[in-house]
């Protein structure tokens, strides 16, 4: 891995220092004091992506709620276990991993890590502000196993790997899509899992309306207009059929549009192609023409101003 930054630990105190400033802080321990231990960390920075590849002869890790309300950023962790056996626990739940499984856990609930020997997990760690599903539905998706060898995991497996094992183009503007690119495969995997079948008598035609009307959501993100009438008249169906193929889902209208909107106004802001780019005109290009309105609704989501935002960014 082509990394920002590379430690090789001499001993678990190291090890353990070095776990907890890559990632969020931590709990470790490990038999016999540390005795015979040796491991490593590699991470390096995919835009708002911090892609890490970790090795152990054996610990547990733990997050903590004590942890938790001392420092609490509010991210996922996707761990794809590279060799070695590992458990991850989670909200009453373990998800016991072999060699090409990976899993999902919430850096915001507290969680364990159990490996034992010849453990190696390449981990993309990411705000959770960037997966586009429901907080509620992805709660019941962390400490989950899945496989790397079936589904979407057969798609993201590789590129995990492929880009563990080195990302040739160290320009920012290319990591900066990577890194999008890792998230965007990672919702889409865990969107899969999410797709529990509707009632037999309307789950094909509310599934086909919410797929056209979610590409049309895409397609028209420019147009301040959008909205449930306008996606109901395009596609010849009443507005209340939309609302219900929307709500079946878990979501509503307004708020994929806004959090589409919102999250394709973060990608230009942080690409260092769109530096030039007004701020204002960001915000036009994707259905803000207020800017004031998008300096609200983006701070709310971010915790930033779209101008703090990109300048955070820009510095690091």
């Amino acid at each position: 891995m082509e990394a920002n930054t590379v430690v090789a630990p001499r001993d678990f105190d190291d090890w353990r220092e070095h776990i907890c400033r890559t990632f969020v802080p931590l709990r470790a321990h490990c038999a016999d004091n540390g005795r015979g231990f040796s491991g490593d960390v590699e991470s390096t920075n995919l835009g708002a992506v911090i892609l890490a590849e970790v090795t152990a002869s054996g610990a547990v890790v733990e997050r903590t709620a004590r942890l938790i309300r001392q420092d609490d950023p509010e991210l996922y962790k996707f761990g794809l276990l590279v060799s070695g056996e590992c458990v991850v626990e989670q909200r009453g739940r373990q998800a016991h991993l072999r060699a090409g499984d990976f899993a999902i856990y919430d850096t915001s609930r507290p969680y364990r890590i159990a490996f034992g020997d010849n453990f190696r997990m390449t981990i993309a760690m990411f705000p959770r502000s960037l997966v586009r599903l429901p907080a509620a539905k992805m709660a019941d998706l962390t400490a989950l196993r899945l496989a790397g060898d079936t589904g979407l995991g057969s798609l993201i497996a590789p590129l995990i790997r492929g880009l563990s094992a080195g990302v040739s183009d160290g320009r920012p503007v290319i990591a900066h899509h990577l890194g999008d690119a890792v998230v965007d495969l990672v919702t889409a995997a865990f969107a899969q899992q999410l797709q529990a079948p509707l009632d037999p008598a309307t789950s094909t035609a509310q599934r086909k309306l919410l797929v056209q009307a979610t590409t049309y959501i895409d397609d028209h993100l420019h147009d301040p207009d959008l909205s449930s009438k306008t996606i109901a008249e395009a596609h010849f169906v009443s507005v209340r059929l939309v609302q219900k193929a929307f709500e079946a889902d878990g979501t509503s209208v307004s708020s994929l549009i806004r959090s589409r909107r919102l999250e394709r106004c973060r990608r230009d802001l942080v690409d260092p192609g769109c530096l030039h780019l007004p701020i204002a005109y960001v915000g036009h290009r994707w259905g803000f023409p207020d800017p004031a309105y998008f300096s609200r609704v983006f701070r709310n989501a971010y915790g930033l101003s779209p101008r703090e935002f990109r300048k955070v960014h820009a510095a690091g």
